[in-house]
């Protein structure tokens, strides 16, 4: 029996480990750089390299099911050793031999952390929607500390917090809020999972507030007013709450980091002059590792130079345009957003849930202003949202609830609320 239950056994404890770094690991370790005092500037890909070997060596020790891989253990890990080693010897060699291909390396970065993700599922199993609300109720907590200690001390809200950027931190935000709205109902034998705490779902939602972030608050109430736990009136107040937190933020006093958003304002309104001149560029994309054709007015130097550290005399160039979709563009032409776009949609409305529908307006509004998966840690956890909510569905038959499910942790019966019974609200029927 023993034999057979760890055969079954296909979900891993560490599934959870990148949700950990991202919701709690990186914004703790940005506030103790920033008390810790100048010095070298880290990566922020650094902490998921670290992950990525980390979990390339329990992969090769371990499967996932927690037995201990003998036969081709010493295989595997003088393959690995031999790989490092010549990574560690030759790198010099290498990078010179790529050196052509530097200015797509960054552009690729979506592509990686996808494939990082793909390659942590199949390694140690999909993070389950408990485990998303669980840590995205720790972010959440450090939001609202993060900003009562802020507001306290300067009387300001800035857009840069101690432990990170507002809008990135309300993007991992929305995508745990994802996860945590209401299943739907039985669909062909399937059955989406229940899972997590009210207890989370109110501090994921605190802390989306804390964070006053424009994009986030405008995602998040029209999430959770269409697809949210509770009644109308309960969905009804969250929305309210969201869009006054939102009408908020334009009342406030400016603080220097709120510069960026006017250096957002400005290189969108520089893309569309220029797609309308060339709408060949709208089309096949502007050469990667050269600057944008864009012409800096006197007004703007300053504000350029104080947002991004760089003079405005080396231009701008992809990397320093933090929207995810006008980067897209811009490097790439529109046909390979439209064919994003398209497969996205595909796939998440061929098995349409709640938590599918979610994410697909994060992936939309937060990538109009947020570098989304060109940031890592973003990257990553919007990444794992997407495979569960393509995976979570169809592997929850009706009559194995209660039971573990391959890439999930055990899924609990769902009990039937009087506010999810579709005749009761005929105008918010489930996907």
């Amino acid at each position: 029996m023993e034999q057979e239950q760890s055969k079954k056994r296909t979900w891993s404890r560490l599934a959870a480990l990148p949700l950990v770094v991202a919701c709690a690991a990186v914004p703790l370790g940005t506030l103790l750089s920033r008390f810790a005092g100048p010095g070298p500037e880290n990566s922020p890909f650094l902490p998921w390299l670290v992950l990525a070997v980390l979990g390339t060596v329990h992969a090769i020790l371990f499967r996932r099911s927690g037995q201990q891989l003998r036969p081709r253990f010493f295989m595997e890990l003088t393959m690995f050793a031999g790989l490092a080693a010549i990574l560690a010897f030759y790198n010099k060699g290498i990078f010179h031999l790529l050196s052509d291909l530097t200015p797509f390396v960054p552009e690729l970065t979506p592509v990686v952390m996808l494939c990082f993700c793909k390659l942590w599922t199949i390694s140690f199993g999909t993070p389950d929607r408990a485990a998303f609300q669980r840590w995205g109720a720790v972010l959440g907590l450090l939001c609202a500390l993060d900003l009562a200690v802020e507001v306290f001390i300067y009387r300001a809200a800035p857009s840069l917090r101690w432990i990170g950027n507002a809008d990135l931190l309300a993007g991992l935000l929305l995508v745990c809020l994802c996860a945590s709205l209401r299943p739907g109902p039985a669909d062909n034998g399937l059955h989406e999972p229940a899972q997590g705490a009210p207890l989370f779902r109110a501090l994921i939602l605190a802390g989306l507030l804390a964070t006053l972030s424009r994009t986030g608050l405008f995602a998040a109430a029209w999430i959770y007013l269409c697809f949210g736990r509770g009644g109308r009136i309960m969905r009804t107040a969250v929305f309210l709450a969201c869009f006054a937190a939102l009408s908020l933020t334009f009342l406030l006093p400016v603080t220097p980091s709120d510069l960026a958003r006017y250096v957002d304002y400005w290189l969108w309104a520089k893309s569309m002059v220029l797609f309308t001149q060339s709408p060949s560029t709208l089309i096949a994309g502007l050469p990667l590792g050269h600057a944008l054709p864009f012409t800096f007015p006197p007004e703007m130097v300053p504000v350029w130079e104080r947002v991004t550290g760089a003079s405005a005399l080396f231009g701008a160039h992809l990397d320093q345009v933090s929207s995810f979709w006008l980067r897209l563009v811009l490097g790439w032409g529109a046909i390979l957003p439209s064919v994003c776009l398209a497969g996205l949609f595909i796939l998440l409305f061929r098995r349409p849930t709640r938590m599918g529908a979610g994410l697909a307006a994060v992936v939309l509004v937060q990538g109009m202003t947020t570098p989304l998966f060109y940031e890592p840690s973003t990257g990553a956890v919007a990444g794992l949202a997407l495979f569960l909510a393509l995976s979570a569905s169809r592997n929850v038959p009706l009559s194995d609830r209660g039971q573990p499910v391959s890439g999930q942790g055990p899924v609990p019966p769902i009990e039937p609320q009087p506010e999810d019974d579709p005749p009761r609200e005929r105008d918010m029927r489930p996907l």
